[in-house]
């Protein structure tokens, strides 16, 4: 980040990297190249019923309420999907985790300050979610219109680049996918709560109330303010930039999202790389070395107690390595990645627990993300490596099932016989209808649509049978599109506070995967870039359908550039954000084009600006 201060303390995260190859070598002389005979272990899965949700969303996410967990120290719960907490000390408050809008921001920073008015002195970012920062400027405006030293933001090192990969090269795939794990349109009465707080305002995160961090941290950073010690804790798990907090004079940590009452979301279906299962280990086990009294998660309510806390966290880091170790077993031994979704679970004493009930993560999907993130997409069978397109496979499936109209009227029968609650006679109607939307032929006796409008109905008909709060909402939202049509994905308005933290250099990366490849398959074309304030050149070359970003000097083979840009950082930023136009941006002097404004129009026409 390039205005953030930045300290470095030794990670415990890093340090525990280095011994993976020992210990795998250490394993396989111990136990040797195959497991020893063993009885099985029960496991069962701890899937959720509509009595438990509707419980979860009443009692455990609830009306806005604020509670003082512990002296000076106040959540406000129920305001937004995630908590906000407030932390008073002689030099004022310290808010973690500002929430996602900035409209209910403002509600649960009016309620927290009922209870312990003062002046905002630091906000903390347990991590890099927009919902645990969009909702930031509502704490900072006031000392930014008044022109004080800004408010100290502090998050780890690793902040800015987990939060721009959610803005990044695949922003309309995770935004889209995020819209239907949220259930953007789905009614409240078919989803009541998201199981970690109060549903999302979607269109509210829209005007983003983001701020960047100003102070960033390595492994790990105290705040001393006055008699009040912060200790900010590097803990990586359901991200790579996470957080925890730590007041020993209070006895209490502030988990961030390492901990909430669902079994954890080992892998987000709104799609992202799969989350450090071992750190995510190391990291509760750090929690459980500081003995907490109070427990404070990003999600879901405080804990009290110093021997039921320990509990907790010591069965939560447990359920991880179970379905870790499961999932390593079970493919040493040769087992598919469809064998051990199909198997594991947790063992009963853990499968009880209230807070491994699967209603946000789910063991399957975490088995299927351990089993890519250490082994990749290919399972082992040599059946997978060279199979048929899936639209070929599909039509000779079709064929031998006896034909297009047979397959639809065997996928409308399973719908109606469904029953139980794992509905599998929907999920196999759900399969037949994929794949007649697969094979689909202009000469069948039916069109596309009413395979779409056959499907929405299944997989409404499966979500009946699904409590976790990300599954049924995907669902019901994708039913929803089938039957009424997508909304294109939106970008949040981003101020210029929050531009002007952002290195060029990312928005120029994405412009590399907005070229249109068919538009430019013959051309041979470079642009330059200089960022006056900033002092960075750059240098984008299409060639043959690829754009290449280069700094400083052009690499080898670069053709001499149609037009030089010369323009401040802040304003190319707006102009890609579409905040100002270029025609703005040159009458103003801001932006000035040396060379060819024919070859630079020319040039950018190639590029979706969607």
């Amino acid at each position: 980040m390039e205005t953030a201060d930045r300290t470095s303390v030794p990670s415990p995260m890093r340090r525990a990297t280095s011994g993976r190859l020992g210990l795998a070598l250490a394993g396989a002389l111990l136990l040797g190249a195959h497991g020893c005979g063993r009885d099985t272990v029960a496991q069962t899965r701890a899937l959720p019923s509509s009595e438990v949700v509707d419980q979860h969303c009443r009692e455990l996410i609830g009306a806005p309420r604020v509670e003082e967990v512990t002296e000076g120290v106040f959540v406000a719960q129920g305001y937004d999907l995630a908590n906000t907490t407030l932390i008073q000390t002689p030099e004022g408050n310290v808010i973690v985790d500002p929430g996602m809008t900035r409209a209910r921001a403002a509600q649960a920073r009016d309620a927290l300050l009922a209870r312990a008015p003062g002046p905002t002195r630091a906000l903390i970012f347990t991590h890099s979610h927009i919902d645990h920062v969009g909702g930031a400027a509502v704490w900072v405006e006031e000392r930014e219109r008044a022109g004080d030293p800004p408010v100290e933001i502090w998050a780890t090192a690793n902040f800015e680049q987990h939060l721009l990969k959610q803005y990044g090269l695949f922003a309309p795939t995770e935004q889209r996918r995020g819209a239907r794990q949220m259930g953007r349109d789905v009614a409240d009465a078919d989803v009541p709560c998201s199981a970690l707080g109060r549903r999302v305002d979607i269109e509210g995160a829209l005007n983003s109330g983001l701020r960047m961090p100003n102070k960033v941290f390595e492994g790990q950073h105290t705040l001393a303010l006055g008699e009040l010690t912060l200790e900010l804790v590097e803990a990586h798990g359901e991200t790579h930039d996470q957080l925890y907090v730590w007041i020993p004079e209070r006895a209490l940590l502030l988990a961030g999202d390492n901990y909430y009452h669902s079994f954890p979301n080992l892998y987000t279906i709104r799609g992202t790389r799969p989350r450090p299962v071992d750190d995510w280990i190391r990291s509760l086990d750090a929690m459980r070395r500081r003995a907490p009294e109070h427990l404070v998660p990003s999600h879901t309510p405080p804990l009290h107690g110093r021997a039921h806390i320990q509990d907790v966290l010591t069965s939560y880091r447990d359920a991880i390595q179970w379905v870790r170790d499961e999932v390593v077993r079970g493919s040493n031994r040769g087992e598919s990645v469809e064998q051990l979704v199909a198997r594991v679970g947790l063992p009963p004493h853990l499968a009880d627990k209230p807070y491994l009930q699967e209603l946000y993560g789910q063991v399957d999907w975490s088995v299927r993300a351990i089993f890519s993130n250490e082994l990749g997409w290919f399972d082992g069978g040599a059946e997978h490596l060279y199979p048929l397109a899936d639209d070929a496979r599909a039509r000779r499936e079709i064929a031998l099932m006896g034909g297009p109209q047979v397959v639809l009227d065997a996928a409308i029968a399973a719908r109606g016989a469904a029953q139980g609650p794992t509905r599998d006679d929907a999920r196999w109607s759900v399969h037949l209808l994929a794949r007649l939307r697969a094979a689909h032929d202009t000469t069948w006796p039916f069109d596309q649509k009413t395979i779409e409008r056959e499907l929405a109905s299944s997989l409404a008909a499966v979500a009946e049978g699904v409590h976790n709060t990300n599954g049924r909402a995907y669902l019901l939202q994708a039913a929803h599109e089938l039957r009424h049509g997508a909304r294109a994905p939106e970008n949040p308005e981003l101020e210029d506070a929050v531009l002007a933290g952002i290195p060029v250099d990312r928005f120029l990366e994405i412009m590399t995967v907005r070229l249109y490849p068919e538009q430019a398959i013959e051309v041979h074309e470079a642009l330059a870039f200089e960022f006056t304030d900033v002092a960075r050149r750059f240098t984008v070359t299409v060639r043959r359908g690829v754009a290449e970003l280069s700094e400083g000097e052009p690499l080898p083979g670069t053709p001499a550039p149609v037009a030089t840009i010369r323009v401040d950082s802040l304003t190319w930023k707006r102009l890609a954000t579409k905040r100002e136009s270029a025609a703005a941006a040159l009458a103003a002097g801001r932006m000035v084009i040396d060379g060819s404004k024919a070859g630079f129009l020319g040039f950018m026409r190639r590029f979706d600006r969607a």
